[in-house]
């Protein structure tokens, strides 16, 4: 093969060579330790001041505000609030909560009485249950046999009194006929005895009358009354077997109600007497006074006024710590070895204005550009850089 021959493909090739540094050295650059990223400045610590009340939800106003700018330190009052209503709030909850103690304490007072009553009425009917079934069986097994066996045995006694008395009387007729006896005296004891004997065979007669009534009405009708008296005496102890049942469970649920009441009216009332000090508003840092809430707002804007009403949860005021300044930039993922937590660095504003910081996180997650964030701190003590400007930061 003739040198002309191979002079082509050696051409190409140092055209390629040429080609591939002209498109890498720019990456190169990009990738120095030297090279300056950029970001905007922000608070190193920011917090917004909100109306931060649990209990009361009245009406609220500010009272007074600091203006924007002003500096102050972690507990300084920034804002007051006017709460209108607050004493009549906290007064009528006090009240809710005296009345919720009360009501827990008849609750328990219930279930108290409930626990030693109940018991007492269930053995009180269970007793008479048992002496009611117990005097029924008794009257069954032996007593209406007794009862009705004397009220015979009466009849009967009558009935021999009847014939003693007949005897008696055929024996006097006997002894006195042909007796020499004073016919006066004979008149008067037979007389007598006839009168006993029709008495007797009368109240006889009115005796088999009771002991067919006693037998057939009186016997019956207390039996009667006995079998409704077991009734009686089942249907009372199955209504308290069902109120130590069904009792139990309203009485138990009327202290869990009671109670639960009473812990949420304490709680309410804790919430409540918590607010009192909720209305004056403190730094919870030191840093600069903004007026208002801190998204969006220019650092002069009295977004807020004395006498404004306030919503729960409105922020009143922000604060800003400028002492120090963070900033994130991004960098080439392929300088990670370079920009790493503890990494000291310059930040320079665009009026020449430079600080040193240092970098205090390092991000993971590469963007669509091949970046990787980082966040950095910078000091900012005697307040010359700003926040929200743009600065350069350089590795140092």
């Amino acid at each position: 093969m003739s040198f002309a021959a191979l002079r082509l493909p050696l051409a190409a090739l140092v055209l390629a060579v040429s080609a591939f540094q002209s498109v890498s050295a720019p990456v190169r650059a990009q990738e120095a330790p030297d090279e300056a990223f950029s970001g905007r400045l922000e608070a190193g610590t920011s917090t917004e001041l909100k109306v931060d009340l649990k209990g009361y939800s009245g009406e609220l106003r500010l009272k007074s505000i600091l203006a924007p700018g002003s500096r102050v330190k972690a507990g300084d009052v920034v804002a007051t609030l006017d709460a209108t209503d607050f004493d009549r709030w906290l007064a009528r909850t006090r009240e809710n909560a005296q009345l919720a103690d009360q009501a827990l304490q008849a609750a328990q007072d219930g279930m108290d009485q409930y626990n030693v009553v109940i018991p007492q009425q269930l053995q009180k009917t269970q007793r008479d249950f048992d002496r009611a079934a117990e005097a029924l069986d008794f009257f069954r097994k032996k007593e209406k046999q007794n009862r009705i066996r004397n009220s015979e045995m009466g009849l009967e006694s009558f009935q021999n009194s009847i014939e003693d008395q007949e005897e008696e009387l055929a024996q006097l007729e006997k002894l006195y006929k042909g007796n020499d006896l004073a016919q006066e005296s004979q008149d008067i004891v037979l007389n007598r005895s006839k009168r006993r004997l029709k008495q007797s065979k009368e109240r006889f007669e009115m005796s088999k009358e009771s002991h067919k009534r006693f037998v057939e009405l009186d016997i019956p009708r207390q039996e009667q009354d006995l079998v409704a008296a077991v009734e009686n005496a089942r249907n009372e102890l199955n209504r308290i077997k069902r109120m130590v049942d069904v009792g139990n469970f309203d009485v138990t649920n009327k202290l869990v109600r009671s109670r639960q009441g009473a812990e949420d009216a304490k709680r309410a009332l804790a919430d409540l007497e918590a607010d009192a000090g909720a209305f004056t508003i403190k730094a919870t840092h030191a840093g600069l006074v903004v007026v208002g809430g801190l998204g969006g707002n220019n650092s002069v804007s009295m977004g807020l006024k004395v006498g404004d009403k306030l919503q729960r949860g409105q922020a009143v005021a922000g604060v800003l710590d400028t002492g120090k300044l963070t900033v994130t930039m991004q960098f080439p993922a392929t300088a990670r070895d370079k920009v790493v937590v503890g990494a000291s660095v310059e930040a320079k504003a665009a009026d020449g204005v430079v600080a040193r910081g240092r970098v205090t996180a390092v991000g993971f997650v590469v963007d669509a550009k091949g970046r990787l964030s980082a966040t950095v701190e910078v000091e900012n003590t005697d307040g010359k850089l700003l926040v929200g400007i743009k600065v350069e930061i350089k590795l140092s």
